[in-house]
């Protein structure tokens, strides 16, 4: 749905927080939430592809708990932006699992055929990983910039394990997203009545506190609240100054 010729809703509603809430609020009023391996076909699936930032997940985890609301978190291994293994990541992971909500692994398909790698085994083993290091149990996968939309790459998943983007949930069940911060038929504020069912599709790092754009949101991983590398360097200098001097004046470390 556009507004004014070019001008897509979301410009009106806004990526916010209250905003976020507020379609919430209303959702649940009329529709139940539910995830991928509890649903019905009068309901609404919440997923989170985090591509990006942990921390703006964590957020918005927040605010679905005060919410009562439960959604899927898709991890990806392969991001440029965060090692989920490390202590810091896996803390804010751990974090989204105690406010009840779920796991979903985020492959990335790209990756996968380049490194001539098997898919199914590839993805076994990383919802292997998953479950062990989060004491949790993976119920959805989801293709990170798929190549081809459905995602073309034939796998086989395990038992008990869905596709985001099988028909059963990207075909059967209305899917609406809000990719690169643009939603393409419409704000979901708009979209959950249209639907008998739905998979609702929500970037954690497009929203904040305030109306943002997108070169103010990335510029929030520049040494701002969503940088998780800087610090790291930062910490990683002290140490080793640390042992250097320790080295420099023979003390144990």
């Amino acid at each position: 749905m556009k507004l004014n010729g070019d001008l897509n809703l979301s410009d009106i509603c806004g990526f916010t927080y209250d905003h976020y809430k507020k379609t919430l609020k209303k959702i649940k009023e009329k529709r139940k939430f539910a995830t991928f391996s509890k649903n019905s076909d009068h309901d609404v699936i919440l997923r989170h592809d985090i591509d990006c930032s942990l921390k703006a997940a964590l957020k918005m985890a927040k605010i679905e708990d005060e919410l009562d609301v439960t959604s899927t978190y898709f991890i990806l291994f392969t991001s440029e932006f965060y090692n989920p293994f490390n202590i810091e990541s896996s803390r804010l992971i751990q974090g989204i699992l105690k406010l009840g909500h779920k796991l979903g692994l985020h492959y990335e398909e790209s990756f996968i055929l380049q490194n001539s790698l098997d898919p199914t085994e590839t993805i076994e083993k990383q919802i292997d990983t998953l479950n062990h290091h989060f004491d949790t149990s993976t119920e959805c996968v989801s293709a990170h910039e798929a190549i081809g939309y459905p995602p073309q790459m034939q796998l086989v998943l395990p038992k008990g394990v869905e596709n985001a983007y099988s028909a059963k949930f990207a075909v059967q069940r209305k899917y609406i997203s809000d990719s690169a911060m643009y939603w393409r038929e419409g704000c979901f504020c708009e979209n959950y009545l249209n639907y008998e069912k739905l998979q609702i599709l929500i970037h954690p790092m497009w929203w904040h506190q305030n109306k943002k754009s997108r070169s103010e949101i990335m510029n929030l991983f520049l040494n701002d609240e969503y940088d998780e590398y800087s610090p790291v360097v930062t910490a990683a200098t002290e140490k080793h100054e640390r042992h250097a001097f320790n080295c420099q004046h023979n003390i144990d470390d």
